[in-house]
C-alpha cells in the first residue's frame, strides 16, 4: 500500500472538486484578542439568510454556498463581546476573515458553557471530555495541579492507589492508553514513580480525552486517547507566570515572534520549565545545620547529600504563520528524573598515628568510591505544517520523534598505594553495571480535511511509525596492579526490535437530518512483524429526542502492536518496559460497544449516562520466572520476560456524569459502576488489582468573590481486590549438610483464591483555598490545600508475619497464627504555594 501516492491523488481529486463546484464562501479564524489563542465552538451566523457555522478546535470556520451581495455576519460566544460586521460577497470570490474577540466578564457564565453547548449539538463521538487549564486546576491535588489527577476524578477512570497517577480506563491498563503531547506519543508520562504526571499544567491549554469508542483517526491502542495540547503563546505581548510550591518551582514565558518588517510572517512562542528543589533544601539543611553539630568521627565518613533525587522538565512551542494559508508549528518536551548518589572515603596510614601505631618506613593510602546514577525521562520534538489549500480543503502534515530512556549506571572503585622499605605497589579495582531501556519513535502523518458541504465533513490520512526498542544490561570490571591491566565485560541481557506500523484511515461525519447524525470510519493497519492486514471499522450515531436530549452510540474494533512487560499484580507502576508484539503472537484486539444519553438543561447543567462493554483478546500476561539464569556454558544471563500467558479479558459498566457549567458554584459529580475480569492458562476468570466496583467523585469550585475561591474534591470507592493469606505452613528439611546433622524448618504462607477479597472502601476529602490579588503589573495568587482532611486510613497493601511467643514455662514456642498490618496511603497532608502572573 503506497500511502503517500494515494494521499497525493486524493489532494488532486479533492482540490479539483472544490474548484469545480466553488461558490462564494466566507471563512477564517476566531481568536481571543488579548492573547491570540484560537476560540473553538464560537457561533458564526448570517442571520439574513439563516446560515451559520461553528469554529473548530483551531478556531477555523467556513460557511459555503452563499449568495452574492451584502450580508451581516455575527460572531458570538459566551464570555466574549459580540462581533458584528457587514461583508460583501462578490461573484466567484471567497472572503477571508480573521476575527478577534474581546473578553466580556459575565457573572456566572464562561466560555465553557458555550463550548459544552456546541459540543452537545455537534459532537458525535461518545465518552469524550475536554478539560481546560481552569478545570484541571480546580481539583485539589498532591502539592500542585496535575492533569492525570484531574482525569482520575472523571467517571470511568480508576486509580490504583494514591501513589500512582497512572490511568486505568474502563478495564484497560495504562499501557493501553495513547498519551500524546501536541500529537506526539509519550511512552512513560510520569515523574517520581507515578506520583506526578510529566506535563506542566501551566503550559497546558486543554486535555482532550476519549475514554472509548474513539474515531478512525486514532489507533494503536485498545483503551483510551489523551492528547495534551500546549498553549500557542501570546501573539500580542510578552507575558509570563511563576509558581512556587512546597517541592517545586515553575515558570512560563510567552510572546509574539519578531516579524522582521514583513506582513507575511507572524507568530508566537511559549516556553515553560519546572524543577523540584526539595533536594536542594534538604541537602543544604543537612550540610549547614546537621553536619556541623555531628560528632567529628561520624562527620568524616558521612555523605554530603541525604536526598539525591530531583526531576525537571521543559515544554516549548513555536507557531509561525507564513501568509494567510500556511502555518508551521514546532513543539518540544524534555524531562528527566535523576537519582544520583555518590560516596567517597579517603584513608591513609597517617590515620593510624592516633591509634598509637606508626612506622616511618611504611606508607599506605587508598580511596573507596562509588557512584549510582539513575536517570529516566522523555525527549520529544515535532514539526507540523497546516496548509489551507482552499476554504473547504485543509492539509496537515506532521513529523515527530519521541524518545524515552531509562539508564542505571553503577560504578565502584577501590584504589590503593603501598610503599615500604622493600616494595612499592599500585592497585586499582573497579566493577559495575549498566542497565538501560531505550525507545526511539519516528512518526510521520498526513491528512486532509474536506468540508464538503453543511452535511459532510470528511477526514482522510495515513500514518507511518517506526519504533526502535533496546533493553540491555552489561557487567564490567577492571583490575590494574602495577600497570598490568585486566578487563572483563559481559552482556548478560540484550533485547532489540525495530517494528513498524502503517495505517490508512478515512472517516465521514454526516448530518443525515436535523435529528440524526452518523460518523463512519475505517482504519486499515499493517504491522511489519505480521503478514496480516488489520481492518478496524468504526461507527458512531447520534439522535436528538428533543432540543436538549440526545441518544448516542458507538462501536469499533481496535488493535495494539506494542505491550509492556510489567508484573500483572504490581502495587506500584514505577515505569513501563515497552516492546513490540513478537511475530509469533497475534496482535491484541478489543471491541468497544457504547450507548448513552445526554441532557443539557437551560440552566447549564449537563447530565450524561453511558453503558459500555469491551472485550479483550490476545493480551499478554508476564509469567513469574527466575530473573537470573546460568547458561550451559556457565555464563550469567538475565531474561526477565521471555514467557507470557495468552490472556482474555472483558470490562463492562455504567457511568453517570452531572456537570454544572455556570454560576458561582461549578464542578461535576461522577458515578461509575464497573466490572473487569481476566483469565489465562491455568487461571479462571478473576478480578485484576485495579478493578473497583463502585466509585463516586464530587468536584466543586465556589467563587466566594472575584478574588477568593474554595474548591473541594470527595472520592469514595469500593476496595481493590487482593489475594488473601489464609494460614501458614512449615516444611521440615534435612540439614545433613550441617555439622550437627540437624533438621530445620522453613515457614511460608498459604494463599487463598486469586484476588478473592477486597481492601476496605476508599474515602478521601480534599479542600483548597485560593486568593488572587493585584501584584506589581500583574497578579499574585496564594493557595492552601489539605489532602485527606479526615485523615481516613486508606489501605495501600497488607504485610503479614507469623505471630507467636516463647513460653518459658514449657520451653516451647507457641504459634498464634498470622498477623496482618495495613500500609496506609496519603495521610492528612497540608500544602501551600504562590503563583505570580505578569
Amino acid at each position: 500500500m503506497n500511502h503517500s501516492r494515494l494521499l497525493v491523488q486524493l489532494i488532486l481529486l479533492l482540490s479539483l472538486s472544490s474548484l469545480t463546484f466553488a461558490q462564494q464562501n466566507v471563512h477564517g479564524f476566531i481568536r481571543e484578542n488579548e492573547t491570540g489563542e484560537p476560540l473553538p465552538y464560537a457561533n458564526i451566523i448570517l442571520p439574513d439568510i439563516n446560515r451559520g457555522a461553528t469554529s473548530n478546535v483551531e478556531g477555523y470556520f467556513v460557511i459555503s454556498d452563499l449568495p452574492v451581495g451584502s450580508h451581516k455576519l455575527i460572531v458570538s460566544i459566551i464570555g466574549y463581546s459580540k462581533y458584528e460586521e457587514m461583508i460583501e460577497l462578490p461573484a466567484d470570490l471567497n472572503v477571508r476573515l480573521d476575527i478577534r474577540l474581546d473578553q466580556a466578564i459575565i457573572e456566572g457564565q464562561s466560555i465553557e458553557v458555550s463550548a459544552e453547548r456546541e459540543k452537545f449539538k455537534e459532537l458525535i463521538s461518545t465518552s469524550t471530555v475536554t478539560l481546560d487549564r481552569r478545570a484541571i486546576e480546580v481539583a485539589p491535588s498532591f502539592v500542585e495541579a496535575d492533569v492525570f489527577r484531574a482525569l482520575q476524578l472523571l467517571p470511568g477512570v480508576q486509580s490504583l492507589n494514591d501513589f500512582s497517577s497512572a490511568l486505568y480506563v474502563r478495564g484497560s491498563t495504562p499501557d493501553q492508553n495513547l498519551i500524546m503531547l501536541d500529537g506526539i506519543t509519550v511512552y512513560n508520562p510520569m515523574h517520581l514513580g507515578g506520583i506526578f504526571s510529566t506535563f506542566n499544567t501551566d503550559a497546558i491549554k486543554e486535555a482532550d480525552f476519549h475514554a472509548g469508542g474513539f474515531p478512525a483517526q486514532y489507533g494503536g491502542r485498545l483503551g483510551s486517547i489523551l492528547n495534551i495540547v500546549n498553549r500557542e503563546g501570546n501573539t500580542e505581548e510578552l507575558t509570563g507566570s511563576a509558581n512556587i510550591s512546597l517541592i517545586s518551582s515553575k515558570a512560563l514565558v510567552e510572546g509574539p515572534l519578531p516579524t522582521f518588517g514583513s506582513d507575511l510572517l507572524k507568530g508566537s512562542w511559549m516556553i515553560a520549565g519546572r524543577r523540584t528543589y526539595f533536594d536542594v533544601i534538604s541537602n543544604a539543611f543537612y550540610r549547614h545545620i546537621i553536619l556541623p553539630r555531628t560528632d567529628p568521627d561520624v562527620r568524616e565518613g558521612a555523605p554530603e547529600n541525604v536526598f539525591p533525587y530531583y526531576f525537571y522538565d521543559f515544554q516549548g512551542k513555536v507557531n509561525l504563520d507564513i501568509g494567510s494559508d500556511h502555518r508551521l508549528t514546532w513543539s518540544s518536551f524534555y524531562g528527566d528524573d535523576v537519582l544520583n548518589w555518590e560516596y567517597q572515603d579517603d584513608y591513609s596510614s597517617d590515620d593510624w598515628e592516633d591509634d598509637g601505631w606508626y612506622d616511618e618506613d611504611y606508607y599506605y593510602e587508598g580511596r573507596d568510591s562509588s557512584v549510582f546514577d539513575w536517570r529516566w525521562g522523555n525527549f520529544t520534538n515535532s514539526l507540523s505544517w497546516r496548509w489551507i489549500i482552499s476554504p473547504k480543503l485543509i492539509s496537515r502534515t506532521f513529523m515527530a520523534n519521541s524518545r524515552f530512556r531509562f539508564a542505571v549506571d553503577f560504578d565502584y572503585v577501590d584504589e590503593s598505594f603501598n610503599r615500604s622499605a622493600f616494595d612499592t605497589s599500585n592497585y586499582r579495582s573497579a566493577y559495575g553495571f549498566d542497565l538501560f531501556d531505550r525507545i526511539n519513535d519516528n512518526t510521520i502523518e498526513s491528512n486532509l480535511t474536506w468540508l464538503a458541504n453543511d452535511d459532510h465533513n470528511v477526514l482522510v490520512g495515513f500514518q507511518r511509525k517506526q519504533v526502535n526498542f533496546q533493553l540491555g544490561m552489561i557487567l564490567k570490571a577492571e583490575e590494574i596492579y602495577n600497570g598490568e591491566k585486566e578487563t572483563f565485560r559481559d552482556t548478560i541481557m540484550w533485547m532489540e526490535s525495530k517494528p513498524a506500523e502503517s495505517a490508512f484511515y478515512i472517516q465521514d461525519q454526516w448530518d443525515m437530518s436535523a435529528l440524526l447524525s452518523m460518523q463512519t470510519g475505517l482504519r486499515i493497519a499493517n504491522y511489519s512483524l505480521h503478514d496480516t492486514t488489520y481492518f478496524e471499522p468504526r461507527l458512531g450515531l447520534k439522535y436528538f429526542l428533543s432540543e436538549n436530549v440526545s441518544l448516542k452510540g458507538s462501536v469499533g474494533r481496535y488493535h495494539q502492536f506494542l505491550t509492556v512487560a510489567n508484573p500483572p499484580d504490581e502495587n506500584l507502576r514505577f515505569l513501563d518496559i515497552w516492546f513490540g508484539i513478537p511475530g509469533d503472537r497475534p496482535a491484541p484486539r478489543s471491541d468497544h460497544y457504547i450507548f448513552g444519553i445526554e441532557y443539557l438543561s437551560d440552566s447549564d447543567i449537563l447530565v450524561r449516562t453511558e453503558a459500555y462493554f469491551k472485550s479483550f483478546d490476545n493480551l499478554l500476561t508476564l509469567k513469574p520466572t527466575d530473573l537470573i539464569a546460568v547458561t550451559e556454558e556457565g555464563q550469567l544471563r538475565i531474561d526477565p520476560f521471555n514467557e507470557f500467558w495468552d490472556t482474555d479479558a472483558y470490562a463492562q459498566g455504567m457511568e453517570i456524569l452531572v456537570k454544572k457549567l455556570s454560576g458561582k458554584i461549578r464542578g461535576w459529580a461522577g458515578y461509575t459502576y464497573a466490572q473487569t475480569k481476566r483469565k489465562y492458562e491455568g487461571q479462571d476468570w478473576y478480578f485484576p488489582k485495579y478493578d473497583r466496583t463502585h466509585t463516586l467523585n464530587v468536584v466543586a469550585d465556589w467563587a466566594l468573590n472575584d478574588a477568593l475561591h474554595f474548591s473541594t474534591a470527595i472520592t469514595y470507592s469500593s476496595g481493590n481486590p487482593y489475594t488473601p493469606v489464609i494460614g501458614r505452613t512449615e516444611t521440615w528439611q534435612d540439614g545433613s549438610w550441617d555439622l550437627d546433622n540437624s533438621w530445620y524448618g522453613r515457614e511460608s504462607f498459604l494463599y487463598g483464591k486469586k484476588h478473592s477479597v477486597r481492601y476496605p472502601g476508599y474515602f478521601r476529602w480534599d479542600v483548597s483555598l485560593k486568593k488572587r490579588q493585584p501584584f506589581l503589573n500583574g497578579h499574585r495568587e496564594w493557595y492552601f490545600q489539605v489532602l485527606n482532611v479526615t485523615n481516613h486510613l486508606n489501605v495501600f497493601s497488607y504485610l503479614y508475619r507469623n505471630h507467636g511467643e516463647y513460653n518459658y514455662r514449657t520451653y516451647e514456642y507457641e504459634n498464634k497464627g498470622v498477623q496482618r498490618f495495613g500500609i496506609p496511603m496519603f495521610p492528612f497532608l497540608p500544602t501551600f504555594g504562590v503563583k505570580f502572573e505578569f
